[in-house]
């Protein structure tokens, strides 16, 4: 993609109010970056600490304590 230059012309309102809408949407994209990396840290959280129990099906088991715990300490921190 090329780099263009576009020139437009506002009163002084107009372009705080671009400014400031700019700063309130990359805010909030970082949030949800944030969001979004807490939640793939459970999902994979999850992935380590449980998995299908062959015995029973429909059923899982916990495979890995020190995950586990983990996870159950995130999830109510979380909620929290």
């Amino acid at each position: 993609m090329e780099d263009m230059t576009v020139t437009v012309a506002m009163t002084t309102d107009d372009f705080l109010e671009f400014v400031a809408w700019r700063k309130e949407r990359d805010y909030y994209k970082s949030r949800l970056d944030k969001e979004l990396n807490k939640r793939e840290i459970l999902a994979k959280k999850t992935c380590w600490a449980i998995d299908a129990d062959p015995k029973k099906p429909g059923k899982v088991k916990i495979i890995d304590q020190e995950h586990a715990a983990e996870l159950l300490e995130m999830a109510k921190d979380y909620l929290a």
